[in-house]
């Protein structure tokens, strides 16, 4: 039988392995040993949205997250082990949510989808080849151009995080 100091005892073992757990962070896989360096060219747009500043902060919201991951280390040269390209191919500023009937609507999403490839330039193959992504972002109506925006800072958040992971982890 569990005594009172028995059950306190368990628990807090419990609880200091779960907090030591999330203390680190696992992925399901890394980088090939071979690959140190990567270039990150400028992403392409190819959706025909009038949205002129998606394709620049695609690629440096992009090459942020790959200096803040250091897995691969974002260098300027093309010859890096590794490249990857990013062409954005839709952008939806319009996204109707949850609205039925005569509902009135207040939040509107932004959708991103983009197609990515990442090679190996050292063993000349891609690793993954036009690896379609999505970003989504919402806002409320009433924010505007303000709120729109932001929504597609969260879409390309979502969207790189997506693609970093893709990377360096899905292997």
């Amino acid at each position: 039988m569990l005594t009172r100091t028995s059950i306190l005892s368990i628990s807090i073992a419990i609880l200091g392995a779960l907090a030591a757990g999330g203390c680190y962070s696992f992925r399901s896989g890394s980088v090939a040993p071979h690959l140190r360096t990567i270039v990150i060219p400028q992403t392409e747009d190819i959706s025909g949205a009038s949205l002129p500043t998606v394709r620049l902060d695609m690629t440096r919201v992009l090459a942020q997250k790959f200096r803040d991951d250091n897995s691969l280390r974002l260098v300027d040269k093309a010859s890096a082990d590794a490249r990857l390209e990013v062409t954005v191919v839709s952008v939806n500023t319009n996204v109707r949510l949850n609205v039925s009937g005569a509902e009135l609507e207040t939040v509107r999403g932004v959708q991103i989808d983009a197609r990515a490839t990442f090679f190996d330039n050292v063993k000349r193959r891609a690793i993954y080849k036009d690896r379609v992504r999505t970003g989504r972002g919402s806002y409320n109506i009433s924010q505007g151009q303000t709120g729109e925006a932001q929504a597609l800072r969260d879409a390309i958040n979502e969207l790189t995080n997506q693609i970093l992971n893709d990377t360096v982890a899905d292997w």
